[in-house]
């Protein structure tokens, strides 16, 4: 009995505790008439009251903790950014959203006063000074981290100031439906199961996370009739929270389902503005276009250019929407093409053409500057660099890097790979250092640790401060905020290690999974777009020599291993894990490690099988893929226990399905039983090494041939 009446009262001391913190957003009536911030102030109030245990009020001055808010009137909401004042070409403004927070002891009063200028500038002032101050982490769409203040309010040690700049003035993400994600149907299918709210919650990450921009592809075989009136639910959605909001669609491109504006020879204007008022029932502010029929095609330029003049023209006289298109990587593409050159223009021309913006890509996990980056037939993307900074003078030029690249690179094999870390931060400096105004980045998924990056990102598109101090930013920086320091620590080594051996060492080439491109025998259609090994594995098994045989024996095969073995001390060393993220990364570092030894072991099979053909030996080295094999079944053991923890419905991204993209499966479904490592062991076994063996890719339905 006395053991109860112990517990009693310590919750009572609890509760009366906690009752005794009063916290009062003070905020001036026109805040509360303004969707951007009157909803930021209400999810802020639930935030706080969650974490406090305590009731969060309005406009109560006697609570004991104020958090006051500034009057915002119109004119200054409007005013142009020092982005938009730079601009010496056309430029869409987005109100100045910086802010500052002052803290202070006044009175008895624990007191956090916000200074800022527009109402984009209090919804992001309020989320930063819960996840970059109080300790809030909103690290992915559907799980936050919400602190718990036994005593009420966490303590203030000494009055401060603290302040977020934004480092662009556009900053977010382009979700690439093309490919099945986790938001992919929500965003296509008015029909889809909770399609509104996914996608609602999606935008709420964003704006707690000091995002402003959003965008994905829209494909050809939505609904019509029913599509655009989903659509403008969430895009008013976007609007009402301060985002903006962008739709990926192409002029006349049949890759992958992409939405087309024209098709065929006839009439191909006026399909372009009929297609054009329907897209606009949704009031989009950016259209993000690609203006080839394939991405790896240059197409007619001249016609090409002449239908661009059209649309900007049709854009600037219907509405207010602003075109963007896609610089890609690929270099010959980009040689040829007059896309992004405005040589043969008139000046009447040259000016409508200076009203589009453009968005300068890079891929995979290696930054524009770094030397060494073997994608898409390139040496590197310094061209993207050098291009980007040759736009900058004529339009609104954002930067487009990615944060996952999915088929055969990173979570469709499955891979962890952490140097996208460090890549993303050095390119968000560079652009800094240049004053790129704008960035977004190319989403692939989050699973297997991928909303580390996502979430990295975001914040490093603001520079935080304290009492006037910038804030240090480091690759591994927020890993620290999620979990506990050793796990952190130990997902900073695991990135130095693949840093060393992947990137550095060029390990990255026999790590990949090989696509149909790698295995076709075709010249023109064998493009190496990722990263891949000098001899393909068909040539190793069927001609190599003894020469070649043993540079990879005593080049390759001890770095695959050597790397394979560092990776799992690293997993052996790491403490017991006490979360779910610690899990996560620990699954992702761990299979990215096995990945390397199942590729050592096939690869050794592949290697003695030739030499005992060579010079006409018994072969005796099954024992090799029977290791593959033991490997691989170990990984397995991993993937099946990450699907238990996946945030959306296994039958939506990692299992075979109809949906709108050109494939049919979740993004996840070829890490769901590593079928390219299973193809891979096969293909050794059986030296088969032709491209469609196995073949999970409907290549035709892909390539846009048939529907």
């Amino acid at each position: 009995m006395k053991y109860y009446v112990l517990i009693f009262v310590c919750l009572l001391l609890s509760v009366s505790s906690n009752a005794q913190t009063t916290v009062s957003i003070i905020a001036p009536p026109g805040l509360m008439d303004t969707s951007i911030t009157a909803a930021s102030i209400a999810d802020v109030q639930q935030l706080l009251g969650q974490a406090c245990g305590c009731r969060v009020s309005l406009n109560d001055p006697s609570a004991k903790v104020l958090i006051k808010l500034p009057s915002i009137n119109r004119d200054s909401a409007s005013r142009l950014n020092s982005f938009a004042q730079k601009a010496t070409y056309p430029y869409r403004n987005f109100p100045a959203h910086n802010y500052t927070w002052s803290i202070k002891k006044i009175s008895g009063h624990q007191v956090y006063e916000l200074s800022a200028s527009s109402w984009q500038g209090v919804s992001f002032g309020l989320y930063g000074l819960l996840q970059e101050h109080l300790g809030f982490r909103f690290y992915h769409p559907r799980e936050s981290v919400i602190p718990h203040w036994t005593a009420g309010w966490p303590a203030e040690e000494r009055d401060m100031t603290f302040s977020g700049d934004p480092l662009f003035d556009k900053k977010g993400f382009h979700l690439h439906t093309q490919h099945p994600l986790e938001l992919t149907e929500q965003l296509l299918d008015q029909n889809s199961p909770n399609a509104l709210a996914d996608i609602r919650q999606y935008i709420d990450w964003l704006v707690r996370n000091g995002q402003n921009y959003f965008e994905f592809c829209l494909l050809n075989d939505i609904d019509r009739k029913l599509w655009p009136a989903h659509a403008k639910a969430f895009v008013d959605y976007a609007h009402s929270r301060g985002i903006l909001a962008g739709a990926d669609i192409s002029l006349h491109m049949i890759q992958q389902k992409s939405f087309q504006l024209y098709s065929g020879p006839v009439n191909q204007k006026k399909q372009i503005e009929k297609n054009l008022e329907w897209l606009l029932q949704a009031h989009w502010d950016y259209l993000s276009m690609e203006f080839s029929t394939a991405e790896f095609i240059a197409g007619n330029a001249s016609k090409k250019t002449e239908l661009r003049q059209y649309i900007i023209s049709w854009l600037a006289e219907h509405s207010q929407t602003k075109l963007t298109g896609r610089q890609h990587v690929v270099k010959h593409v980009n040689e040829v093409s007059t896309e992004h050159k405005n040589t043969n223009l008139d000046q009447a021309a040259l000016a409508l053409d200076k009203q589009r913006g453009v968005l300068v890509h890079t891929v995979m996990f290696y930054d524009m500057t770094e030397p060494n980056a073997p994608v898409y037939e390139n040496k590197n993307q310094r061209h993207q660099f050098e291009f980007l900074l040759d736009q900058m003078k004529e339009r609104e030029t954002w930067y487009y890097p990615e944060s996952a690249y999915w088929i055969t690179f990173d979570n469709s094999v499955p891979m962890f790979l952490l140097p996208y870390l460090s890549a993303r931060l050095s390119d968000i400096d560079t652009c800094v250092k240049y004053g790129v105004p704008g960035h977004l980045t190319f989403s692939s998924g989050w699973e297997w640790g991928y909303w580390l990056f996502d979430w990295s990102i975001a914040r490093w598109s603001w520079q935080y401060s304290y009492d006037g101090k910038a804030e240090k930013r480091t690759p591994a920086m927020y890993a620290h905020q999620v979990s506990n320091d050793a796990d952190a620590n130990a997902l900073n080594k695991g990135l130095n290690l693949q840093q060393q051996y992947l990137k550095d060492g060029d390990l990255m080439r026999w790590m990949t999974a090989m696509t149909i491109t790698d295995e076709l025998n075709i010249k023109g259609l064998n493009n190496a777009y990722e990263p891949r090994p000098q001899w393909s594995y068909k040539f190793l098994e069927g001609k190599a020599g003894d020469s070649i045989i043993t540079q990879v024996q005593q080049h390759i095969l001890p770095e695959l291993k050597g790397f394979a073995d560092k990776t799992a001390a690293l997993i052996r060393d790491m403490p017991p894990a006490k979360d779910s993220v610690a899990n996560e990364w620990a699954d992702g570092i761990e299979i990215t490690g096995l990945r390397a030894l199942h590729r050592y072991y096939t690869l050794q099979y592949i290697l003695e099988r030739r030499e005992a053909a060579i010079h006409k030996q018994h072969f005796s080295g099954d024992s090799l893929l029977q290791k593959a094999t033991e490997v691989r079944a170990q990984a397995q053991q991993i993937v099946n226990r990450r699907q238990l923890h996946y945030r959306y419905p296994l039958s939506s991204i990692a299992a075979r399905r109809w949906d709108h993209t050109s494939y049919h499966f979740g993004y996840l479904y070829m890490a769901s039983d590593l079928h390219f490592w299973l193809r891979e062991e096969e293909q050794a076994r059986r030296n088969n090494y032709h491209p469609f063996f196995m073949n999970v890719w409907n290549i035709w339905r892909i390539a846009g041939i048939i529907k």
